[in-house]
C-alpha cells in the first residue's frame, strides 16, 4: 500500500513488523520512517488509517492510539493520522452466514434437504435431531467460535457481555438523586484554580428547568440555568453576580452585550431620555458593558426596551469573567489527547453509534449529529494535545458512548445522553479555541451557497456577502432593523413596517408602527421565512411580489431593505426540492446586484442550528448588498461595527457555534425533517382537529415541526402548566425532546388561548403516550372515530366516566384496524392512564385503572411511561391496598420498572402490609422482595 513512496520498501517492512508485534519499539520505528519525508508521510497516514479501520475491535483502537501517540515529534503527522482516521470508515461487522445460499437470517439453523429417518431417542435420552441441528461446526451452519466471540467479546459493542457491562455503567445514573452534571462538576473542581474553571461551571447550563422528576441521575442541571435566557436575564444575573466576585455594580446598573446598545435604544427611547443613560465596557473597549442609569431617567420601562433589542449579554461571556486573574492551566505531557481521540473514533462503541446514525430509525438523526460533532474534533489543530481537562472530557465521552450502547432502544434515555455529550464536546472546543472570526464568516458563506445556490453566480463580482455573529436571534433582528432605519432617516412615512410572526419582535415593531418613538418607513420590510405559529403554508411568491412592487415604487436612490428571519429553515425535500431561501434569493438577487435592494438574513442559533440541544444562544446577521455601492456602505460599516463591538468570536460560545455549523449544518435540516414528520404524525393521529375550525388549532404545515393546539373545555395553559408534567415548558423550540410554549393569546388573527407543541425526536410510541389521550379528550374524539364523536366533557373536572368512555371505544376497535390504533393499542391505553393520574381532580381515583394497567399481560408501553405510572400508583395507593393476587401482581409489575428501593420510598407503609399476609403466594413474595 506504500508503492508510490520513495521509502516504500522500508515502510512496508516496518508496517508489517508493527502489525506482527505491536508495541512502542515497532511503533517508534514506523513513526521515525514516516517522519523522514513529511509529504510522503502524510500520504502514508491515509493508507495506514484505512488499513487500521479494517482490523477487528479492539485491535484497531489500540493500534491507532499507539501509533498516533508515537508521532509526537512531528505534530503535523500525528494530526494527519488523526484526520485520516476520522475519514476512514470502520466496516460494519459481517454477520456470519451459513454456506447454504437460501438462508433467511444469519443465525438460523438450516434443516437438511434430505433428512434421514432417525430414532426418536439416543442412548441417554437425548434427541439426535436436536444434537445434529446444534452441530455449529458443520459446513451448513455458522462457526461456533464466531458465535462465542459475538456473545462474549467485551470489546465488541454488539456482544451480550458488552451490553451487560454498559448497563452496569448506566445503573448508578438511574438511581442517583443528584444530577449527572452536578456529580461531574464535583469531580472536576478538585483541580487547582485556573482560567478553565468557568468551563466546569458551564456544564449543564443550557438545560431548561425540567418538571420531570424521573431519572435525576442522568440529567444535565445547573443552578445558573434560566428557562429562557433573554427574558429571564434580570433574575439570572443576580445568580451570576454571586460568582462574579470582581464585578461591582450599582443597584440601577444593567449589564448589556455591547457598548453600541445605547445607539440601538434610540429606536424606542427619546433623545432626552437617552441623555440620562451612560455606558462603558467592563474590559477594554468592547464586549460586555455596564449601562448606568441616572435618577433623573423618566423614560419607558428600560428593561423591556433592552429585551426588545436583544441587549442581554452572552452568558458565556459572563462565565469567562469568573476567572479573571487566575493562572493559565498547565500541561501534562504524559497525556496525549490526539491518541485518546484516535482510540475513541476507532472504538467498537463509536462504530455502534455510526451504525445507528446510518439507519432509518427514530434516533438516527440525533446519532448522526453526534457522530459528525465527534469526528469534527479532528478539525483544524485538533484538541489541545496535553491538556488535562480535554483528556478528561474525551474519557467521559468514551463512557457516555457506552451509555449510548446501553440506551439505543430507549429514545428518552439516548436523547439525555446526547445532551450530556454536547457538554463534553464543548469543553474540548473551549479548551482548544482554534476557530477564528474568519472561520465563522467562511462557514456561513459555505452554508448559504449550499442552501441557496443561486447566490454563487453573483457573489464576489456583483454582490457582497458578509456574515456577523450576534448575541442572539433577537439581537440580529434588532440590529438589522436599526441599520435599516438609521440609514433611511430622510424618507417620509408612507407604509408601515410589516408585521413579523416572532413573539418578542412584535413588541418592538408594534412601537415603531404606532410611531411611539421612531417612525416606520416605506422602504423597510420585515418578514419570516417560516412562521413560528404556523396556520398557513408560507408563500414565498407573495413576499417576492411585495418586494418587487415596493422596489419599483420606492423613492430616491437608497436601496429597499428586506429583513428576513431565517431561523426556521425546512428540508428542501419537504418543499418540492428547492429551498425557500433559494427561491426568494433567485428572484431578488438581480435587484441586489443593481443596488436597488439590501437583504438582511437573520437567524437564531439557539433553535435548530444548535441541533436540538439549545447549548448556544448566538445569532447571525448576513448582509447582501451591491458590491461597491456607496449607498450601502453605511449599512456594511454598521453591521461590522456591531460585530466587532460584541467580540463574540473570542469567547467559548463561538467555538461551539462554529463547530456545529462547520460539521453538522446538514444535520440541522435532517433534525427539522425528522421532527416535522413527528408533527404530521401528531396532527393526523394523536391530536386530530376539525380542519375547518382553526379555533381548535393549526394543521400540519409542510416541513414545520410546530403545531398550535387548544381545548374545547378548561384552560389549556393550566392543563399544560400544572398537569402534563411529562412535557417541559420551553419558551423556544427545536429541542431534542418534545416541549411546549404556553401563553399564546391569539395567532393568525384567531383568538386563543393556544399552546404550541414543539415536536422533538422521541419514538412514535412515546408521542402516543404523551399526547393521544389528552388530544382526543380535548376534542371529544373517541379512539378510531371521527373528531367530536364523543360526549362533551370538562377537562377541568375530568372524571373516570369520560376516561372509561374512551377506553371502551378503544376496546371495540377491531384488530384489523389500519389507522394505527391497533399498532399502538397498548401505548394508547397507557396514555389514558397517564392523563387519568395527572388530570383528574382526585389522583386516587385513578388507582384502580393503574392497577388494571399493571395487571395486563404482554406489552404495557415504553419504560419511561411505565415509570411515571408506577410512581403515580405508589404515591396515591394509601388505604386502597388489597391483598388480592391480581392486585399484588400489578404492584409487583409496577415495582419492577422502578429503580431499586423507589417503590418502598414512595409507599413506606406498604411492605409491612405485604409481609402481614398469612400465606405469601408468589405475587406477594415477589412484591415483598422488590420492596426490600
Amino acid at each position: 500500500m506504500f508503492e508510490q513512496m520513495t521509502n516504500a520498501e522500508a515502510l512496508t517492512r516496518l508496517w508489517g513488523a508493527f502489525l506482527k508485534t505491536p508495541g512502542v519499539p515497532t511503533a517508534d520505528a514506523l513513526a521515525a520512517e514516516l517522519e523522514k519525508d513529511e509529504v510522503d508521510g502524510l500520504i502514508a497516514t491515509t493508507h495506514i488509517a484505512e488499513a487500521l479501520a479494517r482490523r477487528p475491535a479492539p485491535e484497531r483502537s489500540d493500534l491507532s492510539r499507539l501509533l498516533v501517540s508515537r508521532l509526537f515529534r512531528n505534530y503535523k503527522l500525528g494530526l494527519g493520522l488523526l484526520k485520516a482516521t476520522a475519514k476512514a470508515e470502520v466496516p460494519a461487522p459481517s454477520v456470519p452466514l451459513p454456506q447454504r445460499a437460501s438462508n433467511v437470517e444469519g443465525l438460523d439453523l438450516i434443516r437438511p434437504a434430505d433428512l434421514p429417518k432417525l430414532t426418536d431417542k439416543t442412548l441417554g435420552g437425548r434427541d439426535r435431531l436436536l444434537l445434529e441441528g446444534l452441530d455449529l461446526a458443520g459446513a451448513e451452519t455458522i462457526s461456533l467460535t464466531e458465535l462465542e466471540r459475538r456473545c462474549d467479546d467485551a470489546a465488541d459493542a454488539t456482544s451480550i457481555t458488552y451490553l451487560r457491562a454498559a448497563m452496569g455503567l448506566l445503573a448508578p445514573h438511574l438511581t442517583g438523586h443528584t444530577s449527572y452534571t452536578h456529580r461531574r462538576s464535583q469531580k472536576l473542581t478538585k483541580t487547582p484554580e485556573t482560567t478553565q474553571d468557568h468551563l466546569i461551571e458551564q456544564l449543564g447550563f443550557r438545560a431548561a428547568q425540567s418538571r420531570r422528576k424521573d431519572l435525576p441521575g442522568l440529567s444535565p442541571a445547573n443552578f445558573l440555568a434560566a428557562n429562557y435566557w433573554r427574558s429571564d436575564f434580570p433574575q439570572a444575573i443576580k445568580r451570576f453576580q454571586t460568582k462574579l466576585k470582581s464585578l461591582k455594580l450599582e443597584p440601577t446598573d444593567i449589564l448589556v452585550n455591547s457598548p453600541r446598545v445605547l445607539a440601538k435604544l434610540s429606536m424606542t427611547i427619546a433623545q432626552q431620555d437617552l441623555a440620562e443613560l451612560s455606558i462603558r465596557p467592563l474590559i477594554g473597549d468592547r464586549g460586555v458593558s455596564v449601562l448606568r442609569v441616572t435618577k433623573a431617567y423618566q423614560g419607558p420601562e428600560l428593561r423591556k426596551a433592552l429585551e426588545d433589542i436583544g441587549a442581554a449579554p452572552s452568558p458565556y461571556q459572563l462565565y469567562e469573567l469568573m476567572d479573571l486573574g487566575k493562572q493559565l492551566p498547565g500541561s501534562d505531557y504524559d497525556l496525549d489527547t490526539y491518541a485518546d481521540l484516535a482510540a475513541l473514533i476507532t472504538s467498537s462503541r463509536f462504530a455502534h453509534l455510526r451504525r445507528i446514525a446510518a439507519g432509518k430509525g427514530t434516533l438516527s438523526p440525533a446519532c448522526a449529529m453526534l457522530e459528525h460533532l465527534v469526528l469534527g474534533l479532528t478539525d483544524s489543530l485538533g484538541p489541545k494535545r496535553h491538556d488535562p481537562l480535554t483528556a478528561n472530557a474525551l474519557a467521559t465521552l468514551y463512557t457516555l458512548l457506552d451509555l449510548v450502547v446501553a440506551t439505543d432502544l430507549s429514545p428518552a434515555l439516548l436523547l439525555r445522553v446526547a445532551d450530556l455529550m454536547i457538554d463534553e464536546i464543548s469543553l474540548v472546543l473551549a479548551a482548544a479555541k482554534y476557530y477564528t472570526w474568519t472561520d465563522y464568516r467562511e462557514v456561513r458563506w459555505q452554508i448559504l451557497a449550499e442552501r441557496a445556490p443561486s447566490i454563487k453566480d453573483l457573489a464576489g463580482d456583483r454582490i457582497e456577502v458578509s456574515s456577523h455573529l450576534m448575541t442572539s436571534g433577537m439581537d440580529a433582528l434588532a440590529t438589522a432593523l436599526f441599520i435599516a432605519l438609521s440609514t433611511r432617516g430622510h424618507h417620509d412615512v408612507v407604509r408601515a413596517t410589516e408585521s413579523l410572526d416572532y413573539f418578542e419582535f412584535s413588541g418592538l415593531l408594534g412601537k415603531l408602527k404606532t410611531g411611539a418613538t421612531a417612525a416606520p418607513h416605506q422602504d423597510v420590510l420585515v418578514a419570516a421565512l417560516n412562521p413560528s405559529t404556523p396556520f398557513d403554508k408560507p408563500a414565498a411568491d407573495k413576499l417576492i411580489g411585495q418586494v418587487q412592487s415596493s422596489i419599483l415604487s420606492g423613492p430616491g436612490d437608497t436601496p429597499f431593505a428586506l429583513i428576513i428571519d431565517t431561523t426556521l429553515e425546512v428540508d428542501p425535500a419537504d418543499t418540492g426540492g428547492r429551498s425557500q431561501l433559494d427561491e426568494i434569493l433567485h428572484a431578488l438577487l438581480e435587484a441586489v446586484a443593481a443596488g436597488r435592494l439590501e437583504i438582511f438574513l437573520c437567524k437564531s442559533f439557539q433553535k435548530y442550528a444548535s441541533l436540538g440541544t439549545g447549548k448556544v444562544a448566538g445569532g447571525d446577521l448576513t448582509l447582501l448588498t451591491s458590491k461597491g455601492n456607496l449607498e450601502s456602505a453605511h449599512a456594511r460599516y454598521e453591521a461590522l461595527a456591531q460585530d466587532l463591538a460584541l467580540a463574540l468570536d473570542e469567547h467559548d460560545e463561538a467555538q461551539t457555534i462554529i463547530h456545529m455549523l462547520r460539521h453538522a449544518h446538514r444535520d440541522e435540516l435532517a433534525l427539522v425533517h425528522n421532527a416535522a414528520a413527528n408533527a404530521k404524525f401528531v396532527d393526523d393521529f394523536c391530536w386530530p382537529t376539525d380542519r375547518l375550525n382553526q379555533r381548535q388549532g393549526s394543521s400540519y404545515v409542510d416541513g414545520i415541526p410546530l403545531l398550535l393546539r387548544a381545548t374545547l373545555s378548561g384552560d389549556v395553559d393550566e392543563l399544560f402548566d400544572k398537569k402534563l408534567t411529562w412535557l417541559d415548558r420551553r419558551d423556544s423550540f427545536s429541542f431534542l425532546r418534545t416541549s411546549y410554549v404556553g401563553g399564546i393569546s391569539a395567532a393568525n388573527n384567531i383568538e386563543g388561548p393556544f399552546v404550541r407543541l414543539n415536536l422533538g425526536h422521541e419514538s412514535r410510541a412515546m408521542l402516543v403516550e404523551y399526547l393521544y389521550a389528552v388530544g382526543h379528550l380535548a376534542t371529544c374524539t373517541l379512539p378510531g372515530r371521527p373528531v367530536l364523536s364523543g360526549k362533551p366533557l370538562d377537562l377541568a373536572a375530568l372524571s373516570m366516566v369520560s376516561i372509561r368512555e374512551h377506553l371502551d371505544a378503544l376496546a371495540v376497535v377491531p384488530s384489523t384496524d389500519t389507522t394505527g390504533v391497533e399498532r399502538y393499542r397498548s401505548n394508547i391505553f397507557a396514555s389514558y392512564c397517564l392523563v387519568a393520574a395527572a388530570v383528574m381532580p382526585s389522583p386516587a381515583d385513578a388507582v384502580p385503572l393503574l392497577v388494571e394497567f399493571f395487571a395486563r399481560p404482554g406489552t404495557r408501553g415504553t419504560t419511561e411511561t411505565q415509570r411515571l405510572l408506577a410512581r403515580a400508583l405508589f404515591t396515591n395507593l394509601n388505604n386502597l391496598f388489597q391483598a388480592e393476587p391480581a392486585f399484588l401482581t400489578a404492584l409487583g409489575n409496577a415495582a419492577a420498572v422502578l429503580p431499586p428501593k423507589e417503590a418502598a420510598r414512595l409507599a413506606p407503609g406498604l411492605k409491612p402490609k405485604v409481609d402481614d399476609i398469612v400465606l405469601l403466594g408468589p405475587p406477594a413474595q415477589r412484591l415483598s422482595d422488590l420492596l426490600s
